[in-house]
Order: C-alpha cells, then sequence, then structure tokens
C-alpha cells in the first residue's frame, strides 16, 4: 500500500516555469506548463515534486528487478489463476455468434432493512432498488478467418532471454492451445470439428533441418494432430458455416518438419478438447516441457513452456481486436532424455477450468483496461499525470529502448503481480510494437494512433480479478457535518454508483481533485452523503440475445472452493529531497489535460443526468480556465431555452425516493 505521505493535491506544471509558445505544435506535442492560479493547473512545485518522487519509485522497482537472474520470475506473478477470483465461466451452452451479460451490484446507503438476493429476484421476487445490474458486456464468439501468426527471428519472445526450451517451443504450444479453447468452444455450442485437407506430410528422411519435430514412438493420434495444427492452412474446422473460434490460427512461413520413422496409422478424426489435452501432455512427456522448470530460489521461478504456450493463446482474441501480428521464435525442439514430467494433472486442471480463462480472452476490452493500470497510482490528483507518466518513462525508457523485456516485466510483476502476467503473455505472442505503445502512453494517453484508448477503467475487472484501477474502486465515506467539506473524489464515486449501466461516459481512473460545500452538492445525493454509498459486486447475468435465456454464475472462487493467494501490489510511493531547479526530462501536457477534462465532463453531468457548468463545483465561468477555452463538454447545454418548458420542469414534483427521504421514511 501506499505511505501516507504519497497523498498529492491538485496541480500541474512543468518543472520550468518558463512558458513557450505553442501555437503551432499538435496538442500531444505540447510541453506541461505550471501555473500558480489556475484551479485546474498544477504549479511549477507540484509537477517538479510529482516528476522526482515518482522517479524514485520506479527506481526503487528497477533496482528490485536487478537483483533477479535471467529466467527467474517472481513466483506468484507466474500463477494465471492470480486474476480468476470472481471471473465468471461461459455458460455450458453457448450461441453461435455473440454472447451478452451484466454484472449484478447491490448498492446499500439506505436505513432500512437489507434487500433479498437470489437466483430468481428479478423475474418472480418484489423488485427491490438495492439490486442494480450494471452495463452490459458483449462477447463476440466468430471470426471472419483464422488469424495467421509468422516466425521471425524478431519476435518478442526472443527478447525475453528466457531458456531456449521455453521459446523454441512456443510456437507449437500456443497452437495447441489455441486448438484446444477453439473446440471446447465449439463443443459448448453443440458444432462438431472435423479435419481438412491442410496437413503437414510427416518425413522420414529429415536431413539437418533443425525444424523437424521428432515424433518417433508418439501416438498416431498426436503424430495427426501435430500435422493439421502445424499446417500453413487451417488442419481442422468446424461443420458449419458460422466462422471460426476467436482463438483459431495457422502458421504461417515455419518450416516446420514432422519427423517419424516409419509410416503409421492416422485417425480420421480430429480430439476433442479433452482428448487434446491428454495429446499435449504427451507432447509435453516427450520433450520434457516443463520436467527441469523448478523453483530456483525462494521467492523465485521459472516459466514452464507449457503455460507460456496458453498465455499467449489467451491473448490471440486482443490480437485480433487491435490489429497486432503474432511472431513467435523459430522452433527447436530435441527430444528428453527422460520422459517423465509432473505437469500431467496441471496442464488437465487449467484446461478443466478454460471456460473461466475464456470469459477474460474473448472479453479482450478488460485485459486492455488491466494492461494500462500497470501505471495507474492511487491518491495521484488526476491533473498530475504528466509528471507521473514521464518519470515512468524517464526511469524504464533505457530498456524500452534496449529491448530488454526481461527486465522490463519484472519491473511490472513486482509492481502489479496481477497485471504484469497480461504483460508477459502479450509479448509471449510476439509484436514488438506494443512496445512502442508505452511510450506513445506515457505522452498522449493513447496507446495506438487510430484506435481508441483501452486505459479507461472498467468497472466490472476489479470485482473479477482483484486488480484495482480506478478511485471508482475505493469506498466513499459518509459526510455527516454540515460544514463539512465533500470532495469532489467523493461526489463523483456516488454519482457513477447511481448510474450503473451508463456506458456512454468514459470514466477516468485518477482521482479527482476539488473540494465543495455541503450545499453546493445536489440534493438527490445527500441521503447518500449521510450514510454512505456502497457498491457490492454479487454475481454475472449471462443471457443469449435470441432465446433470452438467462444463467447466474458467482464466479471462480465460489464455484470451485478453491482459495487464490492473495498478492499484494507493491504501490508504496518514494519521496525524496530533491532540490533541482528544473526537470530534464520533456513533460507533455496531453495526459494530465486529457485526464482534468475527463474529470470535468464528469463533474458538470448531475446524478439525475443533467449537463452544467454549476455542477462542476469550480467557481466563475468556463472562460476562467485555460484548459477549458477549446473544451466541448458542456456544447449541448448552448441551445436556447424553451421558457415554457423550463416552467413544466420547475413544477415538477421531487422524485419517488427524495420524497421518502424528506418525510424521515429511513430514519432509523
Amino acid at each position: 500500500m501506499e505511505s501516507a505521505g504519497a497523498t498529492l493535491s491538485t496541480a500541474t506544471s512543468s518543472c520550468s516555469s518558463t512558458k513557450r509558445s505553442s501555437h503551432s505544435l499538435q496538442p500531444s506535442y505540447i510541453d506541461l506548463v505550471g501555473e500558480e492560479d489556475d484551479p485546474l493547473i498544477p504549479s511549477p512545485s507540484k509537477v517538479h515534486r510529482t516528476f522526482h518522487d515518482g522517479r524514485a519509485t520506479w527506481m526503487r522497482l528497477r533496482e528490485r528487478a536487478d537483483e533477479f537472474q535471467v529466467g527467474q520470475w517472481p513466483t506468484e506473478s507466474l500463477n494465471l489463476y492470480l486474476t480468476l477470483m470472481n471471473v465468471p465461466k461461459l455458460p455450458q451452452k453457448l450461441p453461435l455468434r455473440e454472447l451478452g451479460g451484466r454484472p449484478q451490484w447491490h448498492v446499500s446507503g439506505f436505513k432500512g432493512p437489507l434487500g433479498r438476493y437470489d437466483d430468481e429476484w428479478d423475474s418472480q421476487d418484489e423488485w427491490d432498488p438495492e439490486f442494480v445490474y450494471g452495463r452490459k458486456i458483449n462477447l463476440n464468439l466468430v471470426c471472419e478467418s483464422p488469424m495467421r501468426c509468422d516466425i521471425s527471428t524478431e519476435a518478442a519472445s526472443c527478447h525475453l532471454r528466457d531458456n531456449q526450451t521455453t521459446t523454441g517451443s512456443l510456437a507449437i504450444l500456443t497452437m495447441c492451445w489455441s486448438y484446444i479453447l477453439s473446440v471446447q468452444l465449439l463443443e459448448m455450442q453443440g458444432r462438431s470439428v472435423a479435419y481438412t485437407s491442410h496437413r503437414l506430410l510427416p518425413q522420414t528422411n529429415h536431413g539437418e533441418n533443425a525444424s523437424a519435430i521428432s515424433l518417433d514412438g508418439a501416438s498416431p493420434a498426436l503424430i495427426r494432430w501435430l500435422c493439421a495444427l502445424l499446417s500453413p492452412e487451417l488442419g481442422w474446422s468446424s461443420n458449419s458455416a458460422e466462422g471460426f473460434p476467436p482463438w483459431a490460427s495457422t502458421l504461417g512461413g515455419s518450416n516446420i518438419v514432422i519427423s517419424v520413422s516409419g509410416l503409421v496409422s492416422e485417425p480420421v478424426d480430429p480430439p476433442s478438447a479433452a482428448e487434446a489435452t491428454e495429446l499435449l501432455i504427451e507432447f509435453c512427456h516427450l520433450f520434457g516441457l516443463g520436467a527441469n522448470a523448478t523453483t530456483r530460489a525462494r521467492g523465485r521461478k521459472s516459466l514452464l513452456p507449457w503455460t507460456a504456450g496458453l498465455l499467449a493463446a489467451l491473448v490471440l482474441p486482443l490480437y485480433r481486436w487491435m490489429e497486432l501480428q503474432p511472431r513467435f521464435a523459430p522452433t527447436r525442439l530435441a527430444r528428453a532424455k527422460a520422459t517423465a514430467t509432473r505437469n500431467g494433472d496441471a496442464i488437465r486442471q487449467h484446461s478443466q477450468d478454460l471456460p473461466y480463462f475464456a470469459t477474460l480472452s474473448l472479453y479482450p476490452q478488460s485485459i486492455g483496461s488491466m494492461l494500462w493500470s500497470m501505471f495507474w497510482q492511487p491518491r495521484l490528483d488526476c491533473n498530475l499525470v504528466s509528471p507521473w507518466l514521464a518519470s515512468m518513462l524517464d526511469i524504464l525508457h533505457p530498456l524500452i529502448k534496449a529491448k530488454d523485456l526481461d527486465k522490463l516485466l519484472k519491473v511490472f510483476a513486482l509492481r502489479r503481480p496481477r497485471v504484469a502476467l497480461w504483460w508477459l503473455a502479450l509479448f509471449l505472442l510476439g509484436d514488438m510494437s506494443v512496445l512502442d505503445w508505452i511510450r506513445r502512453y506515457a505522452t498522449t494517453l493513447n496507446e495506438k494512433y487510430g484506435f481508441g484508448s483501452q486505459s479507461p477503467p472498467d468497472p466490472i475487472v476489479f470485482p473479477w480479478t482483484g486488480a484495482i484501477q480506478s478511485f471508482l474502486d475505493f469506498a466513499s465515506r459518509p459526510h455527516l457535518s454540515e460544514a463539512e467539506q465533500i470532495s469532489n473524489e467523493d461526489i463523483l464515486r456516488m454519482r457513477f454508483n447511481l448510474k450503473l449501466q451508463d456506458s456512454a461516459s468514459v470514466p477516468v481512473a485518477w482521482r479527482p481533485f476539488g473540494c465543495r460545500d455541503k450545499r453546493h452538492v445536489e440534493i438527490e445525493l445527500w441521503p447518500y452523503l449521510e450514510t454512505g454509498l456502497i457498491r457490492r459486486y454479487l454475481c454475472f447475468t449471462w443471457y443469449s440475445p435470441k432465446t433470452g435465456h438467462r444463467v447466474h454464475e458467482e464466479g471462480f472462487r465460489r464455484d470451485t472452493g478453491r482459495q487464490i493467494i492473495w498478492t499484494m501490489d507493491d504501490l508504496k510511493w518514494v519521496s525524496t529531497d530533491s532540490t533541482d531547479d528544473d526537470c530534464l526530462h520533456s513533460i507533455k501536457r496531453a495526459p494530465s489535460k486529457d485526464s482534468t477534462l475527463r474529470m470535468m465532463s464528469m463533474l458538470v453531468e448531475d446524478a439525475m443526468g443533467g449537463r452544467h457548468w454549476s455542477n462542476s463545483g469550480f467557481p466563475g465561468v468556463l472562460k476562467d480556465y485555460a484548459w477549458l477555452h477549446d473544451w466541448e463538454g458542456l456544447a449541448t447545454m448552448d441551445v436556447p431555452e424553451n421558457p415554457a418548458k423550463a416552467a413544466i420542469e420547475a413544477s415538477k414534483p421531487p422524485s419517488w425516493f427524495l420524497q421518502q427521504w424528506m418525510i424521515g421514511a429511513y430514519d432509523g
């Protein structure tokens, strides 16, 4: 957790107070310049302190990462179950193209008795306002074509500096897991799978081909399966015309040769998901994949090859969504002298739990939201994001420039293990352009040109995975005194909790700044300010768009009864006594300004959805604030008011709940 001194109040500025002309510059290239008299722009001293404290914070993590040898990782950072806390599994019966669902929340704050919940409350029981459905998410279950994966010596996995067995087997193991994920989805849809005419032909004389895979002694089923998986064209397919599962992929340009000692009989039918799992275990036995991967020192572990393959397969839908190119290192495999491994039970367990992993995999927005929460810092005001991200880039840029993924990912793993797991998956699948995302995000808050940012927080990610990523994930405290100042942080959190189905607005992750008197808060929030409004996740409800059939899922821990080791994030803020007059690193304005404008967009909208400047709690008018001169957050208000309509609105009685509260219906 953070130290008490980590709280940073409002402000932003450049480490130098000298202003620069920026009329000819694009917004993303304009440096941040601090102001002493603008409530939205932080002072130069605030920016200076944030940059240097942030630099010390990231340097501490980098120095800790230096203590790890190549191939060693913090033990819990390689546990795939870290992010399965309350993730719901996919329903046993799936529609063909799209699956929808909504989280169910309990929002308490009334002084009356607690409402009742059961699986059928929404259709049979009396309506209870404390039980609320959240915004809808949709999972795409089909794609038009398989994803083509390349073989390249420039694949990101080549820069992980992990053992050669993991790197050399990654392409094949990823293809194995992509098949298991795909076929399991097809089975849940009631669809069958068959081999196509595309396949590799086993060779009995492969010469000195380094890419040859010797399958002497392997089962005919394994040989036929790998010949289909490693074909440049998809060697298996569904017997229907409904497209392909999102994990379907091919391995192009691999030059892999399947080597056998003689002719073998071949099965006609491809394996089911369960049968393919056993073939994967057989393959790992043949090549000793994972046989020597043990904990090397206390708290340190090496990456299992089959774990790496599963991680890479799980981000295939994210790669498809973000138009990235999967790349693998050339395949290099040698038969093991001792074929006994102890991974069979673990592989079977992960395969059985794939319906949980698949939920996250098929919802790439959740993974994207987690990825960028790596750089989120609690109690950092949103207008101080620029110096904070600049400090991160200042420390990590040498690693990024050198393509030192081993050290970079260990810094991530030490800071946020749950989140680092998905960064590891992203790089295992091979596209090095992801490194450019980090540089771009640190200066613009947008990762990839031409794409919307994945960084805004998704409210479902924290209860599902345990990866906190926003001030919205904290609880508000009650404000009982009439004279007490109410923070904008608490106000926005409570407004958010009253509009959980809103999917139009883009929330900000970073902490809002500022406060106001209670009399300047809309009266609809007063009962919640007095009691505290607490949002608690209950379950997730899947439903088919066509049939309307509903399935309630409580999540991994409650379904299985298995406990997940709680691994703490290291978000400690390191304070420094730096007296440097200027920052030597360029601090761009865009992250701080964009985060502040998102905060303002949330502030001007009250609990009832009305948008007006008076809701913001800031004095004066828009033109008093430099960052709001070209802001269009209130553009919808610039229409002539209809006096007759305004009179009707003014004569409307208060809402049912407000009337009840005014007469004391909730007074203990």
